[in-house]
């Protein structure tokens, strides 16, 4: 029997503050959308849910490739910038836990896909910045929360080609700004906002493709990549 690529997902964090989704007793959890799993196993992945309670080298020892899911907003004091929302944010639990994750995850040279959320805490782990609210700040921007709306590509990206125009599943008030050192830009919204970014091994989404028809062809590239990567 083919082993399956093992492919670690990165939960969104509750820390017991009676979230929308977990409402009652304070009780820590972690937690993904099902669509995450659905789609890794429908292209031949094994996903796993990471734990901060896993050791790093349990991690990079048993994932070809990991996801940082979707989650809240970043708190912008962790970018260096003062918060202009009231909008909830990740726990800081979660934004420690992935420094080291991705750290580790580039001494072992693990390829990380991050989605919407995860796009941004790519981009600040390496030293960029956001926008902390788009239609405050761009108030002539299309829609991007809860909506869906074109996106370009201007290069090859996890197996779509340039000059491909996609219509994507977008849930997102805040964007990629200034972009971090060593990434490009592989797509954009008619706006301008960046949808997709790539560099240091890594791919960036916005968009929330594992909802739409861009999922599966973006997830299988992603494992053809992510056995390739070491």
């Amino acid at each position: 029997m083919t082993p399956r690529p093992t492919i670690g997902i990165v939960p969104s964090f509750d820390m017991g503050e009676g979230a929308v989704y977990f409402p009652g007793p304070k009780t820590e959890r972690i937690y993904i959308r099902t669509e995450y799993s659905h789609v890794l196993v429908s292209v031949g992945a094994l996903p796993i849910i990471l734990s901060p309670d896993m050791p790093l080298e349990m991690i990079t020892d048993l994932c070809d490739g990991v996801v940082i899911s979707g989650g809240f907003d970043i708190d912008a004091a962790l970018y260096g910038q003062t918060p202009a929302t009231e909008a909830p944010v990740e726990p800081i639990k979660r934004f420690m836990w992935e420094e080291r994750l991705i750290a580790a995850c580039d001494e072992s040279k693990i390829p990380i896909l991050g989605i919407c959320y995860g796009m941004q805490r790519l981009n600040v782990y390496y030293g960029g910045t956001l926008l902390q609210d788009i239609p405050s700040l761009l108030p002539d921007s299309i829609e991007h929360n809860d909506s869906e709306h074109q996106i370009e590509f201007f290069q090859k990206f996890l197996g779509i080609k340039p000059h491909e125009i996609h219509h994507v599943a977008s849930r997102h008030h805040q964007a990629v700004n200034s972009l971090a050192e060593g990434f490009t830009v592989a797509a954009e919204a008619p706006d301008g906002i960046i949808e997709a970014v790539e560099g240091r091994g890594h791919f960036g989404m916005q968009w929330h493709h594992e909802s739409d028809s861009t999922g599966i062809h973006i997830y299988r590239a992603f494992i053809e990549h992510c056995l390739h990567a070491t």
